[in-house]
């Protein structure tokens, strides 16, 4: 073959793989999420760092050129994590859009090589990512700049800063990675969402809650952790997650952690993906037809009776799917474990100073059972909710809600029989893993000098407790996800509220504290958590409603007030959205 020809046909490879690439890229900005998401990504960043640069004081008198580096670069990387959540997001969407509607056959067939379409499908998530961020940081960091020039300080050099921006662009694009990596090994939005939230978001805090000498170590290797190390630079303080400590990794290790790790989770799922099966549009057709007539029969029962029939019904659809049995099953599993583990790890001779008095005993017995109790709430309550979600939307996400309406034209009836067959089967869950958590953690509690009694009213009052909030977090999760009516939408969102607004708000608070500011900062306070809502306050022990610097902290009781507060609304504004919306 002569070189011309080579050369030719080189190029026309060339032009192919660009145009599957670019083909990608309009089938992901066709969609409504992705261009809303690289909207967030571009005005979140520069909030944010208006936030943090709004009230510093103004230098006056002898105290001339103050160095503001450190309030430059946090307000840079204070924004590290939500942008590489988003970043995520974008990823899954691209992967698990096609299996959403089962459009992947067809992709396959116009670029047959699997490899070159997975690798299509990153390219664009990776390019808007690292766009908007990219955009989104400079804006913020030359406002921030701009701030605090003006008000007398002085700012680093711009190597420096864009040093620190390139590392929140690379870390927003290796969650990009990590998003579709994780769609592609999942292949459901449901599946690769609670992964993807549980191993980023919860793993980490969980797991310093468990203890253990190999925990700090095993942490470092996480994403979260390795992006903290990344965009953390002198003197800026980290901004982490929320009971975990800072990683001692250096930038550039903690780089090379989290793009190791990208790459090769990117290269397990194209491993996978190129020996699955893909169902044929044949198939699929007839795969839909035959869910249709399951549902239609389903949903027939509930034709002309009255409401408990409507209920039944959408009990029969919610227990089939197997999503709902594991969701149950780990939140009630995880309830035990974290019980067992924390009970295992507390022992009175270490928690208290001698002299140990009856009073304090009693004060620190009435703590550890309730903490062993309820503690596994913390990471149990994103399971509930996320199986509110995965409900809500399971006739959205197999397009089943068109015969489900025409069975039952009433959509209040509709709407309130899927949420209170998740909030039945969560209390049923909650109560009997808060059980089990109290019977496994008393005998163990006794064995480290701890004398906790399975008769006490703790323990009940606990369990009560605990049930009360795991059906809200059910109700709260149906709402959101009724609101989205997509299952990844809502599972991003509910990580959003139990987890991303209250971690980035309480790592605001020290720096608005005795400014206005607080105040919105103070937003993540009520926000809601099943885990506070639980709680119970010990005999004679105050709580005050506010702390230094007027920050607000609420009291188990308030909590709970929050949590069913939070539940209303959003099963308000749920039934209001899908009453006007069509389907």
């Amino acid at each position: 073959m002569s070189p011309a020809v080579a050369g030719r046909g080189e190029a026309k490879n060339h032009t192919q793989i660009w145009g599957v690439v670019r083909s990608e890229l309009l089938k992901l900005w066709s969609l409504r999420a992705p261009r809303l998401i690289v909207l967030l990504m571009f005005l979140l960043p520069v909030a944010l760092a208006t936030v943090r640069v709004l009230f510093v004081p103004l230098v006056v008198g002898t105290d001339l050129d103050i160095d503001g580096t450190a309030v430059l670069f946090e307000s840079i990387s204070v924004s590290a994590l939500p942008l590489a959540v988003l970043s995520a997001t974008l990823g899954l969407i691209a992967i698990t859009s096609e299996y959403t509607d089962d459009s992947l056959a067809a992709s396959l067939a116009a670029v047959p090589s699997r490899v070159t379409l997975v690798l299509a499908k990153t390219l664009p998530a990776m390019g808007l990512s690292v766009f908007s961020v990219a955009a989104g940081i400079a804006v913020a960091g030359w406002i921030a700049s701009i701030t605090l020039t003006s008000r007398g300080y002085t700012v680093p050099s711009l190597d420096r800063s864009a040093e620190l921006l390139l590392s929140v662009v690379a870390g927003a694009a290796c969650f990009a990675v990590l998003g579709l990596a994780f769609g592609a090994l999942a292949r459901s939005a449901v599946s690769a969402s609670i992964v993807f939230v549980g191993i980023i978001l919860l793993m980490p805090s969980t797991l310093f809650y468990l203890g253990g000498k190999w925990v700090p170590r095993f942490v470092e290797l996480l994403p979260a952790s390795a992006l903290q190390a990344l965009t953390t630079r002198a003197p800026a303080e980290p901004f982490v997650l929320e009971g975990t400590p800072a990683s001692a990794l250096e930038p550039l290790t903690g780089f090379a952690v989290l793009a190791s790790g990208s790459v090769l989770l990117l290269a397990a799922a194209i491993a996978i993906f190129v020996r699955r099966l893909v169902h044929l549009e044949v198939s699929r057709i007839g795969r839909q037809s035959r869910v249709s007539r399951r549902a239609m029969e389903v949903e027939s029962s509930a034709r002309g009776l009255n409401f408990m029939g409507v209920v039944r019904s959408e009990g029969l659809k919610a227990l089939t799917l197997p999503s709902s049995r594991w969701l149950l099953a780990l939140s009630a599993g995880s309830m035990v474990f974290m019980a067992w583990r924390w009970a295992g790890t507390r022992n009175a001779a270490d928690i208290l100073v001698a002299p140990i008095t009856a009073w304090d005993l009693a004060s620190q017995t009435f703590d550890e059972q309730m903490t062993a109790i309820t503690g596994g709430l913390a990471l149990s309550q994103f399971l509930i909710a996320a199986l509110g979600a995965t409900i809500a939307t399971s006739d959205f996400a197999t397009g089943n809600i068109r015969p489900a309406l025409t069975a039952v034209p009433l959509r209040g009836w509709v709407l309130t029989a899927k949420t209170g067959v998740v909030v039945a089967a969560a209390m049923a869950a909650g109560a009997i893993g808060l059980l089990l958590a109290a019977i496994v953690a008393t005998p163990i509690q006794q064995d480290q000098g701890i004398p906790a009694m399975f008769t006490a009213s703790v323990v009940w009052i606990s369990i009560a407790k605990g049930t009360i909030a795991f059906g809200l977090v059910a109700a709260l999760g149906s709402g959101v996800g009724m609101i989205a009516r997509s299952p990844s939408a809502a599972l991003f969102a509910l990580a959003a509220i139990f987890v991303v607004v209250p971690t980035l708000t309480s790592q605001m608070e020290p720096r608005t504290v005795d400014t206005p500011l607080v105040w919105l900062t103070n937003v993540g306070r009520v926000f809601p958590s099943g885990r506070e809502a639980a709680e119970t306050l010990g005999p004679n022990f105050f709580h005050p409603w506010f702390q230094f610097g007027n920050i607000v902290q609420p009291p188990p009781g308030a909590q709970m007030a929050v949590l069913f507060l939070w539940a209303a609304g959003s099963l308000a504004i749920a039934w209001v959205l899908f009453r006007r919306r069509g389907v």
